[in-house]
């Protein structure tokens, strides 16, 4: 038995590396040479080598290392978890569920039988859509939805779990309910400049343009100079474009507002922003940020190089083109 393998396999086991091939090879070389000398590490390298078996669909390996571990240790709850992913290897959902289940049953603080049920709940989830989307969705919000909110509930630190909650709520088209997620996301983690623009790009589909432009706004700010590197670039240019939508919607609000008043006509809109009136942008500021969003997007657009069509790019920003100054041409 190599110490070096060993040492190498207790290192992906820390980092949480899979390197499933790898382990498999190492592992069976160590545990055949180093039986009975390994001391305590032998069992995690069990647990190791039967989950990357798993992997890699070598189910009679995996059913091996399963049952040596279930023989020494036949109360654990690692090794009914290890049970449930060897059932859902093999397509046995119910039995799966019913093993995470029932762990929960025995301590809903169980982190891996809640985050294996949840998953387990979103795959069967997804190759529903097959059938219907509308069925999907309504099963989505019955079963998954539920059990993040109960795991939230216990663990209300994991940002993971606020992430995909405010995913399924938007996938429903509940909007309010996914800006809710996304809240608590940014209350755990305030420096996510993704999580503050999925928020900006959130609230736009929603309608309500003043809460999107104020955490466009943000997350352009929290992005930084632009000589951070193309994958920020991208963002920004991303943000760039949400603000320039969220503008022209106010703008357009405005315009049909103020016609209206002419005519002695109400016009409301189809939703009432949250930001208090006296935050609000006003329109002043919102031809500015208009005009500054144009001249952005044509200076982004004009570093593409070739095959970029800036005269295309103009026509779809539409007259601010000409506010900015056609500084680019």
């Amino acid at each position: 038995m190599s110490s070096a393998d060993l040492e190498t396999l207790a290192r992906w086991r820390t980092i949480g590396v899979p390197h499933s091939e790898e382990v498999i090879e190492l592992g069976r070389r160590v545990l055949d040479k180093g039986k009975g000398v390994m001391g305590d590490q032998e069992w995690a390298l069990r647990e190791q080598v039967a989950i990357a078996a798993l992997d890699l669909g070598q189910h009679e390996l995996s059913r091996e290392q399963i049952k040596i571990l279930r023989s020494k240790f036949p109360n654990s709850p690692r090794v009914r978890i290890l049970d449930g992913l060897f059932f859902e290897s093999q397509g046995r959902v119910d039995q799966a569920r019913e093993i995470y289940e029932g762990l929960l049953k025995i301590d809903e603080t169980n982190v891996s039988a809640h985050q294996r049920l949840i998953s387990l709940t979103l795959s069967t989830t997804s190759t529903s859509t097959s059938t219907s989307t509308s069925n999907s969705s309504t099963h989505a919000e019955q079963t998954t939805i539920p059990l993040l909110l109960r795991y939230l509930d216990i663990f209300y630190s994991d940002p993971s779990g606020w992430s995909l909650l405010s995913e399924l709520y938007c996938d429903l088209g509940m909007y309010v309910q996914s800006l809710d997620a996304l809240g608590h996301l940014l209350a755990i983690q305030p420096w996510d400049e993704n999580a503050v623009r999925r928020a900006g790009e959130v609230a736009y589909t929603h309608g309500d343009y003043q809460l999107s432009l104020k955490h466009l706004l943000r997350s352009l700010e929290m992005q930084g100079n632009e000589s951070t590197g193309p994958a920020v670039n991208g963002r920004r240019t991303r943000t760039w474009w949400g603000i320039k939508l969220a503008v022209s919607r106010l703008l357009e609000s405005s315009s049909s507002s103020s016609s209206s008043s002419n005519s002695n006509a109400s016009s409301t809109p189809a939703v009432e922003s949250t930001v208090p009136p006296e935050m609000r942008t006003t329109e002043k500021q919102l031809k500015l940020l208009d005009e500054l969003a144009t001249e952005r997007l044509l200076a982004i657009s004009a570093k593409g190089g070739k095959g970029v069509n800036l005269d295309v790019i103009r026509k779809v920003l539409g007259s601010s083109t000409a506010a900015a100054g056609e500084i680019i041409r």
